[in-house]
């Protein structure tokens, strides 16, 4: 940083030696007054100090004190996030333009190439941002100064990130780049949106177990004190009679009347605190309820991602195997690369699937037998595509069903198979996964790098090693675990291809807990798009015109009154990106 600072002093200082040369006395007098001038003037436009009394006056003139907590006036808040965000926007993607170009060293020898950055758009994409941004800021304070104090500032914010998803979508000229964002978002929306009524609502169940215990405990309490009571009245009776006490009253005494410790809260059972209190039927339903609701919270919490994981996966199993051609292309890519499927069928994985998915629906029994003494070869070239997939097969190998041949043509082993494919898709994933997790610690932990460099590297190897163990896993059960299904039944079934995805999503198990609910929800928008296209196929429903107009409207509705209200919602890392972009507000 002070090297940085150093040169740009220099800098400065050679080019106003240089001006020097260039202007008479006069016109470098005047070159400082205005220089001076403008100084002035900007720090008195823009300084903290001065920010904050136009908004005290603002504050005075209205008689009101606005929810704003922004520096400066609202007018200026928009239009430096207007500014800001289409500057930052530009230069994003401009350098992810950019980048490929350097990383392919292309750019030494055509440095016209950074110049393709500078295009339509670029421009179209930073307008969009930045008018999303501006508009949010400026329709929430018209809103808080309209409804005053008494509106609510969940409808005001939810409002505001409606209109500004109406009024910036179709400033981005990319469709698929605009249809990318408003599923992601929406997503993000479906998720947030879900563990902010999850956790108003389990607050409510706490707040209602909370009072149910109150009462047990008062009336625990209460009953202690009456059997004290009636305790202490028969130990003077048997006293008076002058007969000898058959317990040590003293001793029941103390232990009754102590009450230094509460009973145990256990409200389907009884309760003892020195005597028994047998819950009436109304209070064990409730209690039952109450146990009921503790657990499904507990288990809501601990288990919710990996299950949306696995029905994302099965869903996205489903489209791969029965309706190939509706999946996004640079998905299936990485599916078919991934699995080693692509290596085995260079450039025709696709006619694989569409092969499996027409036997299917031709046959009522789903046995695809291959006879015994025929080549696999020969068989696979009778088959719908036959032609074009029998050339990866050996000339003398022989399997005993035609899917199991296309899912693992090398082996007649299936177990084989599997191990095949884990061994394919393992390195293709630490190709992915070591640069990623190197670029995320050199971008937020560098300071640590510095420090212990040993235990950073063991930490990316650990995390990377195990990454690619679940990404492996998950390829290996989705196109090799339903041979476990066709081997028990002895026939193909959609349920052994279900099953084949409901395996592959149980591989998040593998990962660590807090990257269940991320690659959960990069997997449930896949499957959110691979279903649209599916009921667009079959006639189930159209594409909405403007649809995705629409849906990102209604995801910056909910995502903005949960970030104005309840920031706590989003995890820190989603927070912390939000705030980036829209600022405190």
């Amino acid at each position: 940083m002070e090297n940085t600072s150093q040169l740009v002093n220099v800098f400065v200082e050679g080019l106003a030696r240089l001006t020097s040369y260039a202007l008479t006395d006069k016109e470098k007098e005047a070159v400082v007054h205005g220089f001076h001038k403008f100084h002035e003037r900007l720090e008195r436009m823009s300084s903290t100090s001065s920010l904050r009394q136009l908004a005290i006056e603002s504050q005075n003139q209205s008689g009101k004190v606005p929810r704003c907590q922004h520096e400066g006036t609202c007018m200026q808040n928009a239009i430096r996030g207007l500014l800001r965000t289409f500057l930052v926007g530009f230069g994003v993607k401009w350098g992810l333009e950019a980048v490929p170009h350097l990383i392919s060293l292309r750019l030494f020898t055509r440095p016209s190439l950074l110049l393709r950055g500078f295009s339509r758009d670029t421009t179209s994409f930073a307008s969009f941002l930045a008018v999303l941004v501006s508009s949010y800021k400026a329709i929430l304070c018209t809103m808080r100064h309209i409804r005053g104090e008494k509106g609510s500032d969940y409808t005001n914010s939810l409002v505001a990130g409606m209109l500004a998803g109406l009024i910036s979508a179709k400033l981005d000229r990319s469709t698929s780049r605009r249809n990318a964002i408003s599923l992601y978002l929406f997503s993000r929306a479906l998720q947030y949106g879900t563990v902010w009524v999850f956790e108003r609502w389990a607050s409510r169940q706490q707040t209602e177990d909370d009072k149910l215990r109150s009462r047990w405990m008062k009336r625990a309490h209460s009953v202690d004190v009456v059997s004290a009571t009636r305790r202490k009245l028969e130990r003077e009776a048997v006293e008076e009679a002058g007969v000898e006490p058959r317990v040590n009253w003293d001793a029941e005494w103390n232990a009754d009347t102590k009450m230094d410790t509460e009973p145990e809260w256990n409200p389907q059972t009884t309760i003892s605190w020195s005597t028994t209190v047998e819950p009436s039927l109304e209070t064990k339903r409730e209690a039952r309820r109450s146990h009921f609701v503790r657990s499904a919270i507990h288990w809501a919490r601990s288990y919710a991602p990996a299950a949306l994981m696995t029905f994302s996966v099965t869903v996205i199993t489903y489209v791969l195997v029965f309706h190939v051609e509706s999946m996004p292309t640079g998905y299936a890519h990485l599916l078919f690369k991934s699995s080693g499927f692509d290596a085995l069928y260079p450039g025709k994985v696709a006619l694989v699937f569409k092969a499996v998915a027409q036997k299917m629906a031709e046959s009522t029994t789903g046995k695809f037998t291959i006879p015994d003494g025929m080549p696999t070869k020969q068989f696979v070239s009778q088959i719908p595509f036959g032609d074009t997939l029998a050339k990866s097969f050996d000339d003398h190998i022989h399997h005993n069903t035609l899917t199991c041949g296309l899912f693992h043509p090398s082996t007649t082993s299936c177990a084989l198979g599997m191990a095949n494919s884990f061994s394919r898709g393992f390195p293709f994933a630490m190709k992915m996964y070591v640069p990623l997790n190197i670029a995320v610690q050199l971008m937020f932990k560098r300071g640590i790098i510095l420090k212990d460099p040993m235990s950073v590297l063991l930490k990316i190897i650990k995390s990377s090693t195990r990454s690619s163990a679940f990404f492996a896993l998950m390829s290996m059960a989705i196109l090799q675990a339903p041979c476990i299904f066709r081997n028990m039944l002895g026939r193909d079934t959609v349920f052994g291809y279900i099953a084949g995805g409901i395996f592959g999503g149980l591989a998040v198990l593998t990962e660590v807990r807090s990257r269940h609910i991320e690659l959960g929800m990069y997997c449930f928008l896949r499957a959110l798009q691979m279903a649209w296209n599916v009921g667009i196929k079959k006639g189930m429903w159209s594409n909405v015109r403007h649809g995705e107009v629409m849906m990102l409207s209604a995801s910056m509705a909910v995502l903005m009154s949960i970030f104005q209200n309840d920031p706590t919602t989003f995890t820190l890392t989603y927070r912390s990106i939000i705030t980036r972009v829209f600022g405190k507000n």
